[in-house]
């Protein structure tokens, strides 16, 4: 088959192609090992569709060169490409020093072959498939578009050597919405993950990508699943055992006609991998009352409501939820976290209270030492990602905050200060709105077209801004941070009007002192002005200085120049 060197102009990538993601790195990579060795494997083209020219005044028809469309070989395409933009930019260069240009990447071996558009996306596709690093998202699309023109599972799965339910799997991906895919690519979810997650309906795949924004693994998106649609098997009461409610308004699940295992059937099996729950309802009421149960049969010497947090005792622990979380899930853990308060127990947000979490665990000799003096102290905790999930943990104590007998000196007292810091924050809060406010009126409000003169008010507003815009090394002199908030400059001002012109030609040489010189004139001129009035034997000595420097350069320039224009005479 006859090989050309065709125009890299004439040649462009094709629409069909479905891949549509190129590594970066990877095309620099493959563009210094073609410079080096040359392209060793031509690419395939094919004639696109002809266009011809009309010229306006004769009216004759010209045809316009052929062009070329990429079947096969995109990549060694885009990498030849980088090359040539190098080599144009190399020969811009070259004509302006009158030497020689390269055209050594200005054409492409290319094998030139006559195919319809299924032909030529078939081809396209076989190609992409073939690739080591094949994106698995561009695979599946790849995958649906051939089973649309009428290719079978089979078909497919034979033309690429794998197996039906593989390309079943992989065709099942372009459910996923747009953002999902997207981290499939960056690999913040496991292919295995989205497989699971393309079997979701668009709204519950919204949710986990609100809920979930971070990097997440395959057993998180099981737990989500699992959670979402209520599989009893998963259940944490189910899993323990202890699907017996006697005594409660609660019906077990294996009597519950909100069990989709009990629609008709005669016999009830808990182990069935069908067993879903279809009431929310119940479903939530059956966890919070799993989470008060399990804590007061099997966990002892927790610590209740107004008790100091003694050595020896457990404490149960919450925090804040998330900001990430969804309403739904926010407000089942604000339900749970009252049922158990309804107990008696006290619960702490382990942040306020202690310094860090210790990653020993219970066991471990260094946990049973720091236990016994009084360093760790041990806590509950009973909400996992998406459902309850009980665990014990040991967070170290404050020293300054502890006594001799417990991990805190008075819950009261943190209470207290918690309190402060949020009155603060609501002050805090305040200030913000208002200045955020006032800001906007700066922006919008035709103040500066005002033309009294300046009220005092106005006058100390500008001696601040003038005196906060001085070096930081100059205010350190007065006492004052540059950058810190708590330095009052209002007040210096209102008490040292006398070092008024200090600070104002203090703020004159910052200004003048400043990299803008280099690039604004009126800066320069404003250095000339100043300095030639206030320091006028340095500033003509300096003048002197360059003045010479620029004369001697000036006169040997000048002489170079003379004789460039004698050896133009004499060649003439």
């Amino acid at each position: 088959m006859e090989v050309q060197n065709i125009r890299i102009d004439l040649i462009s990538p094709s629409p069909l192609n479905p891949r549509k993601t190129f590594d970066e790195a990877a095309l620099e990579e493959l563009a210094s090992n073609i410079e080096k060795q040359g392209l060793l494997q031509p690419i395939t083209v094919r004639v696109a569709k002809s266009e011809e020219m009309t010229n306006l005044e004769t009216g004759d028809v010209t045809p316009l060169p052929y062009t070329y469309e990429i079947v096969c070989g995109e990549r060694r395409f885009r990498a030849v490409s980088l090359l040539k933009a190098k080599e144009d930019e190399a020969n811009v260069a070259k004509i302006k020093a009158h030497r020689k240009k390269s055209e050594k990447f200005q054409t492409i071996s290319c094998i030139v072959r006559e195919m319809t558009d299924d032909e030529a996306f078939e081809a396209m596709i076989t190609e992409n498939l073939q690739r080591k690093d094949v994106d698995p998202i561009e695979e599946a699309f790849a995958f649906a578009q051939l089973a649309e023109k009428g290719r079978t599972l089979e078909d497919i799965a034979l033309k690429i050597g794998k197996s039906t339910r593989f390309v079943f799997d992989r065709i099942k991906l372009n459910s996923l919405i747009p953002e999902l895919k997207e981290r499939v690519r960056n690999g913040d979810i496991p292919l295995s993950g989205a497989m699971i997650l393309s079997k979701l309906d668009e709204d519950t795949q919204k949710e986990f990508h609100e809920e979930e924004e971070e990097q997440c693994t395959t057993a998180m998106i099981r737990e989500f699943v699992s959670n979402s649609f209520m599989e009893l098997g998963n259940a944490p009461w189910i899993k323990d055992d202890s699907d017996n409610w006697e005594n409660t308004d609660i019906k077990s699940c294996s009597q519950c006609e909100n069990n989709t295992c009990n629609h008709g059937c005669l016999f009830y099996e808990m182990n069935s991998k069908d067993a879903r729950c279809i009431n929310a309802a119940c479903y939530e009421k059956k966890q919070i009352a799993y989470v008060t149960r399990k804590i007061q049969l099997e966990y002892e010497h927790l610590v209740k409501v107004g008790e100091p947090l003694s050595f020896g005792k457990t404490v149960i622990i919450a925090r804040r939820p998330d900001t990430y979380w969804g309403e739904d899930r926010k407000v089942f853990y604000e339900k749970t976290l009252e049922a158990v308060k309804q107990l008696g127990f006290e619960i702490v947000d382990p942040d306020e209270i202690f310094r860090c979490k210790c990653w020993y665990s219970e066991d471990d000799e260094r946990t049973l030492k720091m236990l016994e003096d009084g360093e760790v102290y041990r806590c509950l905790s009973f909400f996992g990602h998406y459902s309850p999930e009980f665990n014990v943990s040991f967070y170290y104590v404050r020293k300054e905050t502890a006594s001799s007998t417990s991990a805190v000196a008075d819950l009261k007292e943190i209470e207290r200060e918690k309190i402060n810091a949020q009155l603060k924050r609501a002050k805090d809060i305040v200030k913000e709105k208002s200045a955020e406010e006032m800001r906007k009126w700066a922006q919008e409000k035709t103040y500066y077209q005002r033309t009294k003169e300046f009220s005092e008010n106005e006058q100390l507003v500008f001696d601040v801004l003038v005196l906060s815009g001085c070096s930081s090394t100059y205010l350190e002199k007065l006492n004052l941070k540059k950058w810190n908030g708590e330095s009052d400059f209002v007040n210096y001002v209102k008490n040292n009007q006398a070092d008024r012109h200090q600070w104002y030609r203090a703020f004159i040489a910052e200004c003048l002192s400043s990299n803008n010189v280099n690039f604004y004139s009126y800066l320069q001129k404003c250095q000339k002005i100043l300095f030639a009035e206030q320091y006028p034997d340095d500033f003509k000595a300096l003048s002197k200085k360059l003045a010479d420097s620029y004369d001697k350069k000036e006169k040997k320039l000048k002489e170079r120049l003379k004789e460039l224009n004698n050896d133009n005479t004499e060649e003439a």
